[in-house]
């Protein structure tokens, strides 16, 4: 009878994973390739560097992860996820066509690339990163929708009268706009740049006059 109960017990193998201890190792594995990845640039690490930094095999670490490219879209889902937080979290003026929404979504938007410059080093500037493997990411269905705050923005301004793919233009020129004066606030910062505000400002008007 117990040679019976021991045979049952080894063909079963080890027990599953819960799927929080799953979800646990991925947290891990993401902590330590994202600190590689800022440290030494994405491009120079390997699954094997990872595994051992781990303390696993490379066969192990596939288990969680089929590649590399997926740790780091885990990472950037991180960081845009706290980002879309802060910017739903910003209070609503009292006129809906005030451009004064606009204008503090877009300081939001900049100061948190600007407080955490590693992260948008890391979202805008790895280095290895083919444009199928961000345009994957970019249209999840998860992430698109968030980017619609500043459609809505816009849209109230211009009293809800913009045709969609207008509204869309002007949406993606904001963030254009956005995106230009973060990227040369990090990157070319020897610059006497004007302040972000102003610029922003400029901005605002652009897509909303």
């Amino acid at each position: 009878m117990n040679e019976t109960k021991t045979k049952q017990v080894a063909a079963r193998g080890r027990p599953a994973m819960t799927d929080a201890k799953r979800q646990r190792m991925r947290r891990e594995i993401a902590s330590i390739a994202k600190r590689l990845f800022q440290d030494e640039g994405y491009g120079k690490i390997s699954m094997r560097r990872i595994a051992g930094e781990v303390g696993c095999s490379p066969m192990t670490l596939y288990k969680y992860y089929d590649a590399k490219i997926h740790i780091l879209r885990t990472l950037w889902a991180d960081v845009l996820g706290e980002l879309f937080d802060q910017l739903e979290a910003v209070p609503e003026t009292v006129s809906a066509t005030d451009k004064n929404q606009l204008h503090r979504l877009g300081m939001v938007y900049v100061q948190y690339w600007l407080d955490h410059t590693e992260y948008y080093r890391l979202v805008f500037m790895a280095d290895g990163v083919t444009q199928p493997d961000v345009s994957l990411f970019i249209d999840s269905p998860e992430l698109v929708p968030r980017f619609n705050i500043f459609a809505s923005a816009i849209s109230d301004v211009c009293s809800n009268k913009l045709e969609p793919n207008a509204l869309k233009a002007k949406q993606d020129a904001f963030l254009c706009f956005l995106n230009g004066i973060t990227h040369n606030l990090i990157t070319i910062s020897g610059y006497p740049w004007s302040g972000p505000d102003e610029m922003i400002a400029i901005a605002v008007n652009g897509v909303t006059d």
